[in-house]
This record gives C-alpha cells, structure tokens and sequence, in this order.
C-alpha cells in the first residue's frame, strides 16, 4: 500500500513537469529574438517589443504579410490602415472568459529604403506569459514580410 502511495505521488509531480515541456524556439536568423525588449513584470505588467528590418520589398507587399502573419497568430479584432502603416489586433487570453490583450504593430518606410515592422504586445499585471514564446509570435509577424 505504501509503495503504491509513492508511486502514485510520484506520478503526480512527474505529470505537470511533462505537460508543461516546452518547444524549443529557434530565431529565424533576422536576429529580432536576440533584440526582444521585454519591460515590467509580474504585478506591473509587461511590454514587448520586437521589430525586423527588410530589403527589396515594397511597402505594400510588406503590409500585406504582416497582416496575413498577424491573422495567422490567432489575434481577433484586427484593423489594419495601410495608409498610415497601423495595425490593431487583439489576442485572447487563455482561460480569460473573453478577455483579449494588444497588440500593435506598425510598418514603416525608413530613409535608407527598407521597411520596419515593429511590434509591440502588453500584458496586464498579474497575467503571466513565457518571454520566449511571446517573442516567437512577435517575431513570427516581424520577420513575415521577408518570407
């Protein structure tokens, strides 16, 4: 009976530890992981940024990946103004009863003639998310327009 308990127990703090594994993040070689800004913390809340600069692709093109990118992340309520390079969309939080969190990105001509795709993401205090997997994402819309 005894050694039925503790291989029962055993289990049970086995479990989580498998069912939390992560996958492993491997950055796209545009370097925008390594230039992941992340602010705040826990009870303030944090911010992201990321953002990736890209060559011989117009502007147009760009907008239109990076919004194809955003929708294929999961993010509701998405409204682009190409005019203006502005993106809104919103991510729902996991087991938040519908509540959704920012996300803001923009695209932007620069002087040398590439395009900039920043994006930014914010949590509310008391919320938690793993800094590499929100990267992952940001940098998955980030890098979009050269892929």
């Amino acid at each position: 009976m005894r050694n039925r308990m503790c291989g029962m127990v055993l289990v049970m703090l086995l479990v989580p530890g498998v069912a939390l594994a992560k996958k492993e993040v491997v950055d796209s070689g545009s370097g925008c992981l390594q230039n992941l800004s992340v602010s705040g913390g826990f009870t303030s809340g944090k911010q992201f940024l990321a953002s990736t600069d890209h060559e011989d692709i117009s502007y147009a093109e760009a907008f239109r990946k990076t919004v194809a990118a955003i929708e294929a992340e999961g993010m509701v309520g998405i409204y682009p103004n190409e005019r203006t390079g502005y993106i809104a969309a919103e991510n729902p939080v996991t087991g938040g009863g519908g509540a959704t969190v920012p996300l803001r990105t923009t695209v932007r001509r620069q002087d040398d003639g590439s395009i900039r795709v920043e994006v930014r993401f914010s949590i509310k205090g008391g919320q938690m998310t793993s800094n590499k997997t929100v990267g992952a994402g940001m940098c998955k819309i980030a890098d979009a327009a050269s892929l």
